[in-house]
């Protein structure tokens, strides 16, 4: 007899915690949603001598004109820093890294050298749906070094023009 209420007590105990359990995670999973105008920008990959102060300074100023541009609001890049785990493959880093700050929108860029011009370089970027995967806006294009100050402004745009 004293078997039985053990072993009823027990299976109460498991079905509790496992109500529990699926509680929390719900909670978790609502606070946790992807947030489809917030936008996390990873840091930029530079493979262009001389350039590697804008591995920051770009993603940087690109979070500053994206939580300026409505309706889209920009991942600190502070917090960035704290959750950013680049890897192999950069931009399923960029998608992991919206998925972590509950950005519904990962940035990913990268600026290479442009032939043999010395006065340009080739600007990569792409735009991630965080929530599917996919990829919503790509750009590939040179760019002229003496114009890298205005660099942030034209990715913005190109972010923005596909969350109007």
């Amino acid at each position: 007899m004293t078997s039985k209420r053990w072993l009823i007590g027990l299976s109460s105990l498991v079905v509790m915690l496992t109500i529990a359990g699926a509680v929390s995670f719900v909670r978790y999973a609502r606070l946790h949603a992807p947030q489809p105008t917030l936008v996390a920008v990873a840091p930029f990959d530079i493979f262009v001598p001389g350039l590697e102060p804008w591995r920051v300074r770009l993603a940087q100023e690109l979070t500053t004109r994206l939580d300026s541009l409505a309706p889209l609001t920009a991942v600190s890049q502070d917090v960035v820093r704290e959750r950013w785990q680049g890897q192999k493959r950069p931009e399923i880093a960029a998608l992991d890294l919206a998925r972590r700050t509950s950005a519904g929108i990962a940035v990913y860029g990268r600026l290479d050298p442009f032939g043999g011009k010395s006065d340009s370089v080739f600007v990569r970027m792409i735009v991630i749906d965080a929530g599917t995967g996919a990829v919503r806006s790509a750009m590939n294009a040179p760019w002229p070094r003496a114009l890298l100050p205005d660099l942030a402004r034209a990715l913005a745009e190109q972010v923005r023009h596909h969350y109007r």
